[in-house]
């Protein structure tokens, strides 16, 4: 199919629409949509594109049942990729750059605001339901940030048994620059017009 496509691309003489067929068939990766799983796409002109066959920059991997992500365009994503499990909601409005990485477990929900600027982050939501990750509006994350809304694995006690270890949301509030290589744990509240140091 992509080498199909790329052939035919060499015949259209309209530069626009052969941007658009490369970029939506050959530089995208095909989404596979199973057990109610959803994407939903809000375009600029007011259209709206339930189960796109693939979205530029973003790579969606559905590993459960019944979770929807929800894209409201413009949106710039680079090297993305999203992993869920079961019964996420990941919400992300109009943004200038995103490149992350995310991996969400079961009940996980994510809200990025709009005018939001990621220049490369892992989220790691993994091990424990219903944690949450949510970034104001104008918040601008630096590169090599991690967050964390879990531990990601057991804490054992002496005697060898699983210790409960308590989940907890992160907020990122707005107006927010997160400098470079940080790592922000589970708990972590950012209030708004708030500076975070590199490496901190």
């Amino acid at each position: 199919m992509k080498y199909l496509i790329t052939v035919v691309c060499w015949f259209i003489p309209i530069k626009n629409v052969r941007i658009r067929l490369r970029n939506k068939y050959v530089k995208s990766k095909r989404i596979k949509y199973t057990n109610g799983n959803k994407v939903i796409v809000h375009s600029e002109n007011g259209e709206i594109i339930v189960n796109p066959y693939s979205v530029l920059g973003l790579k969606i991997s559905f590993n459960g049942h019944n979770s929807i992500i929800e894209l409201y365009e413009p949106i710039k994503f680079y090297k993305s990729e999203i992993k869920v499990n079961s019964n996420c909601k990941i919400t992300i409005h109009k943004s200038y750059q995103i490149n992350m990485l995310v991996y969400a477990y079961d009940d996980s929900s994510i809200f990025i605001d709009d005018n939001v600027g990621i220049g490369g982050a892992r989220i790691h939501m993994m091990n424990e339901k219903g944690t949450s990750l949510y970034i104001g509006p104008d918040a601008v994350l630096s590169y090599d940030i991690e967050i964390y809304t879990t531990d990601t694995h057991p804490i054992l006690d002496l005697h060898g048994n699983i210790i409960n270890n308590t989940k907890s949301s992160v907020v990122i509030g707005a107006h927010t620059w997160v400098g470079a290589s940080s790592v922000l744990l589970k708990g972590c509240q950012l209030p708004e017009n708030c500076i975070v140091g590199h490496s901190s």
